[in-house]
């Protein structure tokens, strides 16, 4: 895991936290450029060997377009450290924001390329509409799911069990 929410408080230690639980490296910076731990994680990962490198990039405005910029740095870097790389660029959103979330996902979509969703908080009256809207306007595969805050209650999206859960 690379730490490149470098500016809110307390963002390190909580992934730390969270890569202890999981027994899953945590690279880290105290301040700075989150593209240079994303860089720093990438060759980490290298040199140990290990086939997988999240970088949590932190929340994003689409409005502000210096942090959408940053976000693209960040995905030229990591291809610095690795040519192939990044192999998946993933937007989590989350499910109680409605129209907001289809911006996010055309804004994200068009800045970065997303290759997938993540849509989290679909545990209270949220049942995710929006989803709909994203699948009409957007067709970027949704891979999980968040329904809780344990390791365990991100899971698998089912379409199936999606709409009967709507429809219900």
């Amino acid at each position: 895991l690379a730490a490149g929410d470098t500016f809110r408080a307390a963002a390190r230690e909580q992934l730390a936290v969270w890569g202890e639980r999981n027994n899953v490296s945590v690279i880290a910076q105290e301040s700075g450029d989150p593209a240079a731990v994303a860089f720093d994680a990438v060759a980490s990962a290298t040199a140990r060997g290990t086939n997988v490198v999240m970088v949590d990039t932190a929340g994003r405005l689409p409005t502000q377009l210096h942090l959408m910029d940053e976000l693209k740095k960040i995905k030229r870097v990591i291809a610095k450290g690795m040519a192939s790389a990044p192999h998946e660029v993933l937007l989590v959103i989350d499910g109680n924001t409605g129209q907001n979330a289809l911006a996010q996902v055309k804004a994200f979509d068009d800045a970065l390329g997303l290759t997938g969703l993540v849509v989290t908080k679909l545990d209270g009256t949220a049942k995710g509409g929006i989803l709909a809207a994203i699948a009409k306007t957007r067709p970027v595969p949704l891979y999980f799911i968040g329904v809780g805050e344990k390791i365990e209650d991100l899971q698998p999206f089912d379409a199936t069990e999606f709409v009967d859960a709507l429809l219900s």
